[in-house]
């Protein structure tokens, strides 16, 4: 999809604004507006022939920027501390998930195909389900596990220091 008429020209587009994406969620997603370029670098990748896949996932990823270093208030009025608790401890398992899921998906259905001859298409959009369903796992679970550590760190504070003892 493009609404440049010319496919050199598509395909040169793609490739910069990819590359411009590719930097930014490195290097820039922490800064003030971070997540919402993100978004909008996403939207332009879309209109410039970057795929489908990708700037759908730039969006997820985008909205997820936008609450770095945000107090994260509404997910500390919906979640118990419980579930907050339980989230937090699950978010590095969820993170690994994800992983594999999307290894399995862009790597690894390649090397499924080519090395092993397994050439079910059924297992692409399975894949693709499980890599999806686990990012979004995975930022749940980071907003809940940022929330247990900044609570931490701010009973830390307001804690008096300790005193040794001799």
């Amino acid at each position: 999809m493009t609404i440049v008429p010319s496919l050199l020209v598509t395909g040169i587009l793609a490739i910069i604004f990819s590359l411009i994406f590719l930097v930014w969620a490195t290097m820039f997603v922490q800064r003030k507006n971070g997540g919402l370029v993100l978004i909008l670098l996403s939207i332009v990748m879309l209109l410039v022939g970057g795929g489908l896949g990708p700037p759908i996932l730039g969006i997820i990823i985008g909205a997820a920027g936008t609450r770095i270093n945000a107090p994260l208030t509404w997910w500390r009025a919906h979640l118990s501390v419980g579930l907050r608790s339980f989230l937090g401890k699950l978010w590095v398992w969820s993170f690994i998930a994800c992983l594999i899921a999307w290894l399995l998906l862009f790597p690894g259905s390649t090397i499924l195909g080519y090395f092993f001859g397994v050439n079910n298409l059924n297992l692409i959009p399975i894949l693709f389900f499980f890599a999806l369903g686990f990012l979004l796992l995975t930022v749940f679970t980071g907003f809940a596990y940022d929330i247990q550590h900044s609570d931490r760190g701010l009973l830390e504070k307001h804690l008096p220091p300790h005193t040794a003892t001799a």
